[in-house]
Formats: structure tokens, sequence, C-alpha cells
């Protein structure tokens, strides 16, 4: 008869939802894998809950970190403008002292002036008082005489 051209009875496969073996054997099988997803979804969750709250340490300290650096930014381009001041009044004095050497006697002026100094003397002149004085006492001299 299987050369008449009838097909073979098809196979029998296994679903997912009927198996062959019994159903006491079935249920218990099915409770153990209902149980191990069960366990496993907590794991799962558990370990979703950790990364959030490490998620959630690491957002909070960059936010810290975060405002600490504003504030440190802050401070330092506040120095820097407190430092470019003071900068632009050290020029402003250096630029009066410049000015104020530009008006200064030089050295040949100075050496000119040593030269008169020298010629006069002056440390040879007598001051009206004194001159007063060396007349009284002259005068007195002449007295006494």
């Amino acid at each position: 008869m299987a050369d008449m051209g009838i097909p073979p009875p098809p196979k029998q496969h296994k679903s997912l939802f009927h198996s062959q073996k019994p159903p006491q054997q079935d249920m218990s099988s099915f409770r153990g894998d209902i149980n191990n997803l069960s366990r496993r979804l907590r794991i799962l969750e558990e370990s979703f809950t950790n990364l959030r709250r490490a998620l959630q340490v690491t957002e909070q300290n960059m936010l810290g970190k975060n405002k600490l650096f504003t504030t440190e930014i802050k401070t330092i381009t506040s120095d820097i403008s407190d430092i470019k001041k003071e900068i632009a009044e050290i020029k402003e004095k250096i630029l009066d002292i410049v000015k104020e050497l530009q008006t200064s006697a030089k050295r040949d002026e100075v050496k000119v002036l040593e030269k008169y100094i020298n010629i006069w003397n002056p440390v040879k002149f007598v001051t009206q008082k004194e001159v007063e004085q060396i007349v009284k006492e002259f005068m007195e001299r002449e007295k006494n005489k």
C-alpha cells in the first residue's frame, strides 16, 4: 500500500502547551518554572533598583560637583577681573613715574650744576645773622680798644 501514493501519517510534534507527560508531573514542573521565573524577575527588579539608586547618587554627585565648579569659576573670574584692574593701576603708575623721570634733571645737567657749586663753594657763604654777629663783635672790639 505504500506504493499507492498515500502519504504516511503526520508526525506528532511536541507543542508548547501540550506535552506527552502526565498532568501531575506537568503541574509541578510548571510551578517550578513559575517559581524560577518569579525569582529571576525579583533579582532583575533588585538589580534595576540598585542601578537606579547608583544612577541617582551619580547624578547628585555630578550636580554637586557642577555647583562647586560653577562657584569656583565665578571666584576665579572675579579674581582675574581684580588682577586686571591691579595691572591697569600699575601700568598707570609706571607711566606717571616715566613722565616724572622725563621731567627730572639729566646726568649731564647735574654735572654742570656740580661744577658751578664747586666753583661757588656755598658752604663758605655766610647768613645775614652771621654777618650781623660778626659786625657786632667787631664793633665791640673797637669800642673796647
